[in-house]
This record gives structure tokens, sequence and C-alpha cells, in this order.
């Protein structure tokens, strides 16, 4: 079976284009997937609500999918968005990833090559056509029994995009992306459930996607993502109006926007918003330390940290909010406050510099993952109710198609159903803040990091902002920082791979 449609939205689609191909028809029979094909119809059918021009290409050989790949690059010229998805059998050959078409049934590398795309030819064809954002989403990894046979290594390989690139894989280099037990694929599933939030920012959007299937899958399966995009894109408008913020979202928003400034202002600012905020010490630490480096007098910066690696430089000094982030690369004027914070300037080495971002790391590590945990579990009961809640709903309604009597009772089920899925709302903007900002500080802490790093980092913090019970507390996610620091590789760089250490038991 072959289907090649192309549908289109509204006046707007010609600015945004999607090709979604799906194989699951396999000419071997143990290679036959159950949901790529629905999943292309499922996505397909969002994508058209969200005024995409569509077009689907499902159980494809590998001649039709390289000539739909074609088309898509011409389409794809001058868009503000384009998606490509596919579904069904990939692997790694060569360090190149494949997707493999319905034709393959031979036994060999060479013809699995022969009966393949490469996802390099996509990339390579989004690059050239240049549409604002390009978007790849690689559902494959699909069970397949090529590893079992010895003729490939497990999964894909990581791969770079270009600029305006984003890459979506299902899971990370060397594992399986599950086909799941209902409809669709758990990776599909949770892409539906998520990208037609209004005005969701598409890195954003992604990172609950990568959030659910790591919860869904109990960490089996942990999607990651490659991406090069500046601005924000997303797949779903704005509502007229927003919801309220939540106050916990505001307050770890205001302090992300702040956390690298070197202005006291910015800092009494946060404590006059959130005298008991979340990083109210901090803020305080801040304000102390900057004080103290304006009435500092000034020195010569040594010749031995300012020889220093640059990048480890720079990302301790956005630790110690010395040094904005952003492209300039200009040390000396961070490296000058960091000096004139310590009392001698001969304490002023890269050793003590990057044991003091460290510390600083780890304690607002450690703060943030006690958010998480809290707001993880929050979210996991609040869907249990919303599960419960939408099959309550679907009996009221078959009751009320006979009862008018029921009708009552059925809006009111709708009300409920929308004050669940508003708090549902609220949580999943908390962890998007939160997430975001603990990979932030995993990505610094990694370049910087000494190689063996001790508890001590954290028990100094922990003794100067005199924590008191909330000691043992936040020890115990200082100690998963540190593993999580020590477990870091360049190759899992864009998965969210800590994030099964917090799933919460039962």
């Amino acid at each position: 079976m072959s289907c090649l449609v192309l549908a289109t939205g509204s006046a707007r689609a010609a600015d945004r284009v999607a090709l979604l191909i799906g194989n699951s028809d396999y000419r071997a029979p143990d290679m036959a997937l159950r949901n790529p094909v629905n999943d292309v119809e499922a996505l397909g059918a969002a994508l058209r609500e969200l005024g995409f021009a569509v077009t689907e290409a499902t159980d494809q050989n590998a001649a039709s999918m390289d000539r739909a790949v074609h088309a898509f690059g011409q389409a794809a010229q001058g868009a503000e968005m384009a998606v490509f998805f596919y579904a069904g059998h990939g692997v790694q050959i060569g360090g190149q990833n494949h997707l493999i078409g319905t034709e393959f049934s031979g036994s060999d590398l060479t013809a699995l090559s022969r009966s393949s795309i490469t996802i390099d030819r996509v990339r390579d064809v989004l690059a050239k056509a240049g549409p604002d954002v390009g978007i790849l989403l690689l559902d494959a990894c699909r069970n397949n029994p090529f590893s079992e046979r010895g003729m490939v290594e497990q999964g894909l390989v990581r791969i770079r995009g270009g600029a305006g690139l984003l890459i979506a894989y299902a899971t990370d280099p060397g594992n399986v992306a599950y086909d799941g037990l209902g409809d669709n694929s758990v990776f599909t599933s949770s892409l539906l459930d998520h990208i037609a939030t209004p005005d969701l920012d598409v890195r954003l959007m992604l990172g609950r996607v990568r959030q659910q299937v790591v919860l869904d899958t109990e960490g089996r399966q942990i999607p990651w993502v490659e991406e090069s995009v500046l601005d924000e894109h997303s797949f779903a408008p704005g509502l007229p109006s927003a919801s309220p913020t939540d106050a916990f979202e505001a307050d770890m928003a205001h302090w992300r926007s702040i956390s690298a400034s070197s202005d006291q202002a910015d800092f009494k600012d946060y404590l006059q918003t959130y005298p008991d905020g979340l990083f109210a010490a901090f803020a305080r630490d801040r304000i102390e330390l900057l004080r103290n480096t304006e009435t500092a007098p000034a020195a010569p910066i040594s010749a031995t940290l300012a020889a220093a690696e640059p990048d480890k430089l720079a990302a301790a000094l956005s630790t110690l909010g010395l040094m904005p982030d952003g492209p300039s690369r200009n040390l000396e004027p961070a490296l000058d406050q960091y000096r004139r914070r310590l009392p001698l300037q001969e304490t002023a080495t890269p050793e003590r510099l990057f044991e003091d971002a460290a510390e600083v790391s780890v304690f607002l590590a450690a703060t943030t993952l006690q958010s998480l945990r809290t707001d993880i579990v929050a979210l996991r009961s609040v869907e249990r109710t919303l599960a419960v809640a939408e099959n309550a709903l679907g009996q009221i309604e078959e009751i009320a198609r006979s009862d008018p009597a029921a009708l009552p009772v059925l809006q009111q089920a709708r009300n409920d159903i929308y004050d669940i899925y508003r708090s549902r709302g609220v949580i999943l903007r908390r962890l998007d803040q939160s997430r975001s900002y603990y990979d932030e500080l995993l990505t610094r802490a990694v370049v910087f990091f000494p190689s063996e790093p001790g508890a001590d980092f954290f028990d100094a913090a922990a003794t100067s902002r005199n924590l008191g019970q909330a000691h043992a507390r936040l020890s115990e996610d200082a100690a998963l920082f540190l593993r999580h620091v020590a477990q870091a590789e360049d190759s899992k760089k864009g998965s969210y791979q800590w994030l099964a250490d917090l799933i919460p038991p039962g």
C-alpha cells in the first residue's frame, strides 16, 4: 500500500509547510510496525488545524521518499516554518542516519543503504530552502531486527543541524523509541498533546514532549534535541488574553532574567517583588558581592587567571552573575569584578574561580530540583484526575444524548474538565521554567566543574545561608546534581537524561 496526499490548510498555509512520512507496511514481515501511518495521519490533522500545507507520504520506498523530500525543499523556500516528520525504521550506518524505505528485504548493508535516504539529505534540502525555522522530527529507532542481526548498531547517531534548524529525536543515541500500545507512538502522542499549546516557543514545547516521554516510559526513552534557533517560534498562535501568571512561574522567570546581571538594582527589585522568593538568599548575596566589588581597589588581573581557558572562564563568571549571557567574549571586566570581590588579589586563581562557581551552581541546582520534584508529583496527580474526569465526561455525554435532564450535569462536567486543564497548564508552565533553568545550570557546570567535586561545595553554601531543616533535603539533591555533572556526556547534550532521576515512585 502506498499513499501520497497533499492537503492545503488556511490562507497562510504557504508560509507553513510540512512533509510527514510514515512507513508501517515493510516488505519484510518482521519489520512491520503498527503506528507510523497512524502517527502521520494524526499529526497531519493537527498541523492542518494550525495552518500548515501538509504533504502525507505513507509506506514509501526510498525513491518516492527522495522525490517527496525534493518537492518539500521547493515548497519550503521562504517559508515561515517548515516541518519534516518521519516515523518508521531508522538506523545508523558508518556515522550516517538512514530512514528505511518499505522495499527493503535484504540482509546486508549495501541493500540497506540502497533502500534508504539519509537524514543528512533532508537536513541539507531544508537548509538550502532557508525557511525562518526548519524543524526535523524523527520518530525513528523503532524496535527493529537490524541490530539483532548484528548489521548495525542500535539507534541513531547524533548529527549537527545548521543555523535556523532544529532536529528532535524520539530517543537518545543508541536507544529504542517505542511504537506505543495505543494508536500512536509514545513520542507522537506526547507531541500531539502539546503542539497546539498557544504561543509556546517550539523549544519549550519540545521540552514538554521530552518531559512527558521520560515520565510515561519511566526513563526508558529519553528524547533529545539539537538546535540552532535564535528567535522564538510557536506552532500555535497566542490567545487574545493570557491566563493569570502563577506566582512561582513569575518568581523563576524573574530570577532567570537577572541571574547574570551585574547591577545591584536588579536584585533589589527582585527582593522587593519576592522578599521570600525561591532565590531571595542568592539575591542578597549578589547585592553584597556587587557592593564589595564597587568599593574594592582596582588591581591588575593575575596572568594565571587571564590565561585560563576562555570557555571555562565565561561559564564560571556567568554562573556567578559577573558576565551576561550572549555572544560577547570580553572577559576582562568580569574578571576584574571577580578579583575585586576577594580580600586578597593573589587568591584570584582559576581554581578559586571554578570552585566558587561550583559552590553557587550546586546550591542553585539543588534548590531548583526541589521545585521540579514537587511539580512533577503535582503533574502526575492532575493527569490522573484528568483521565478519570474525561472518562466520566464520556459516560455523561452518552447519557445526555437520550436524557435532557442530564444536560446540567454535562455542563458541570465540562467546566470541571476545563478547570483541570487550566491547573495542568499552570504546572506545565512552572516546569518549563525550572526544567530549562536546571538544564542551563547543568550545561554551564560541565564546562568548568572540577574533575572530582566534593560535597563540601554544598556544605559551605548551606552553612553560610543558615538553611536549618532544609539542609538535609537540599543536600540529597546537591549530591544528585554532582552525579548529573559527572555523568554528562557531549553525546547526550540536548536530552533530559537527568529527568529520569526525578520520577516519583509508584
